[in-house]
């Protein structure tokens, strides 16, 4: 199940209150709600649906599935040195068990404050991605992406391609069968009109990838760079600016050009490696040269650089777990994503690297990487539940994020993957070290874990479950605000004072119609909630937060999901060709939802707001996009 979302204005002031939380005790223990949104724990929730004025009860039962992914049985995954030197104490990894990560320790608030300011110059923004919002996969000149080849798309002709003859299979982990980027969001053509969109709702920030084979079709650019390409987001950049919109730009978000991964012609992509098995880094030059001509050609106007988004994400779940590309090849999770991961690590190091030898001292840009980590609490107070919730922390943020900021990897990684985990020089390691002008950083969602024997899809020797704490429609997203605000502090704690940029945050729910899905409560509670933590964070514990973008600008391509789940705060009507709403079609239609309205009001105070200040009928006319539309009570 999943929140089903808003309700009708008849109803939705009185049914907020319960959602928000409103006066109820704060601190509830562990055996009541978790989270905000319910006045009582989330397995039963009343929630009115605008379908009609009817009340309906929803039983919300949390779904125990792994992160992103169903759990498997893999007894088999610990490698050669997993026990070796694996820490004396009763927890597995380490030499004394890590101590519960504060703040809160089996107390959890169940109401949040909606009030405070955020401190001068606090960067606000929204993001997409260049594959889930584009379109026009085979236009002026794009070469063929691995996700155009995973979902399927026809490819037969572009460059790059592997489909000799349509149709082109689907991956096999695909489970939207049908839905391609090949149209998605239709930014390609519309971008004007999205950026006219961002104008009216006084976003100042707006961040967006740059399609590797859209500007260099075969990814390597001694086969011809594609000026079309280069053109279109030279004028998406120029009608930002315009627009007052700064634009902050990620190099890599997960298209990689098909032409450097095929192995059968020995392109091989982020795997990579020289006969003894060791990452070679094949691919790094080429990264290198995308990123020298997207610097040179954008970096007069664009400020704000990241490397890669989410490599935990692309290259953990790229192998066999709902992520192109997932080809059998690369599909043992006990080798290839250390192989890739070892790589990207790499390729970032050597850009950062160009980066501020060549660009930033006449640029005067800034630069980083963006990883990402939802919440992991004990599910208990015992050692070893609070030992692998520490191991998951570490093998989602650490394993790319220790690198960065101490020049190689954590040393529990080590000794549970021992050879498996390639190894740095003294020079990477110097490299590496530092690579980064903020910590970029997204986070959705939490849940709790427990000591477990085996390894697990993440080999963290932990079992997930979401048991209290509110499903969102996706099956890895469950809502407790008070996880960002522990993760903040995981972060401090670890690696300092750093000037940490929330990058991403976001939120979708079950919405009947489209009337249900605009006006949406349930998001706008999401975020003033999720913000009030981060305020704390930031105002109490004295973490250096410097900015949150929120994800995402529009409905859009939910990757493996297709269009099902719907992330955006402005609602897109694709048009869908098909009764399965996998095709959709052009000359779309955006329509603002409810929580651009709160949004929009939070950037431009500076300061979180009171989220019963926005009527339902904010927006009457959806399609009107006048500030003034808005109506604030």
């Amino acid at each position: 199940g999943g929140f089903p979302g808003p309700t009708p204005s008849g109803m939705a002031s009185d049914l907020r209150s319960d959602l928000l939380g409103r006066d109820r005790p704060e601190g509830q223990n562990g055996s009541g709600p978790r989270t905000s949104l319910a006045g009582q724990p989330f397995h039963r929730v009343a929630v009115v649906v605008s379908t009609a004025t009817v009340l309906l009860v929803y039983s919300l039962v949390a779904m125990r599935d792994s992160s992103h992914m169903a759990q498997e049985e893999t007894e088999n995954l610990r490698g050669e040195g997993a026990l070796m030197e694996a820490g004396e104490s009763e927890c597995l990894g380490f030499d004394t068990c890590p101590p519960f990560p504060l703040p809160y320790k089996g107390s959890y608030p169940s109401v949040f404050s909606h009030t405070g300011t955020f401190p001068e110059g606090f960067e606000w923004g929204l993001g997409t991605a260049s594959y889930q919002v584009e379109g026009a996969y085979n236009e002026d000149g794009r070469g063929a992406s691995i996700w155009d080849t995973f979902t399927g798309a026809d490819t037969v002709g572009m460059k790059g391609s592997i489909c000799k003859e349509a149709p082109c299979p689907v991956n096999p982990q695909m489970f939207a069968v049908g839905a391609t980027g090949n149209v998605a969001c239709d930014h390609y053509h519309q971008y004007k009109q999205d950026v006219a969109l961002m104008k009216t709702m006084g976003l100042k920030h707006y961040r967006f990838s740059i399609a590797w084979p859209r500007v260099v079709p075969t990814g390597r650019i001694a086969d011809g760079v594609n000026e079309a390409g280069l053109a279109f987001y030279d004028n998406l950049i120029n009608e930002l600016l315009a627009a007052g919109v700064a634009p902050t730009v990620t190099l890599y978000h997960w298209d990689l050009p098909q032409a450097l991964l095929i192995p059968e012609e020995g392109w091989f992509g982020w795997y990579s490696v020289d006969e003894k098995g060791a990452p070679d880094y094949q691919i790094v030059p080429h990264f290198l040269d995308f990123a020298r001509l997207c610097f040179a050609r954008y970096g007069d106007r664009v400020k704000t650089w990241m490397t890669f988004n989410e490599a935990w994400t692309f290259i953990l779940e790229g192998s066999n777990a709902s992520k192109a590309p997932s080809m059998p090849r690369y599909n043992d999770r006990r080798i290839w994503p250390y192989i890739a991961g070892h790589t990207v690590l790499i390729a970032h190091a050597k850009a950062v690297e160009l980066y501020r030898k060549e660009f930033q001292p006449t640029q005067g840009g800034r630069i980083g990487i963006t990883n990402n980590c939802d919440w992991r609490e004990p599910a208990t107070k015992k050692p070893q539940d609070v030992a692998a919730a520490e191991r998951s922390q570490i093998f989602w943020l650490g394993w790319f994020s220790d690198p960065i900021n101490f020049g190689d990897y954590p040393v529990l990684m080590k000794r549970l993957l021992g050879k498996r985990l390639p190894s740095f020089t003294e020079e990477e390691k110097a490299l590496l070290k530092g690579s980064f002008d903020f910590f970029g950083l997204n986070h959705y969602g939490t849940a709790w874990i427990r000591n477990s024997d085996k390894p697990g899809w993440m080999e963290v020797y932990g079992e997930e479950d979401f048991d209290g704490l509110l499903p969102a429609k996706s099956r890895w997203l469950h809502m407790a605000p008070w996880g960002l605000r522990k993760l903040l502090n995981w972060i401090h704690r670890r690696y300092g004072d750093l000037n940490v940029m929330l990058t991403e945050g976001g939120w979708n729910f079950r919405a009947p119609d489209i009337e249900a899905a605009r006006v949406d409560v349930s998001r706008i509670a999401y975020y003033a909630d999720y913000l009030s933590e981060m305020h704390k964070a930031i105002h109490v514990d004295g973490i250096r937060v410097t900015g949150y973008y929120a994800w995402s600008l529009l409905d859009n391509f939910e990757w493996e999901r297709g269009y099902s789940e719907r992330f955006g705060v402005v609602y897109n009507n694709f048009g869908f060709a098909d009764a399965n709403e996998t095709t959709p079609t052009t000359g779309q239609l955006r329509m603002r939802k409810l929580s651009s309205c709160w949004l929009s009001q939070v950037w431009g105070s500076n300061a979180i707001q009171d989220p019963l200040t926005i009527e339902d009928s904010a927006l009457v006319d959806p399609t009107n996009f006048e500030s003034s539309a808005c109506n604030v009570r």
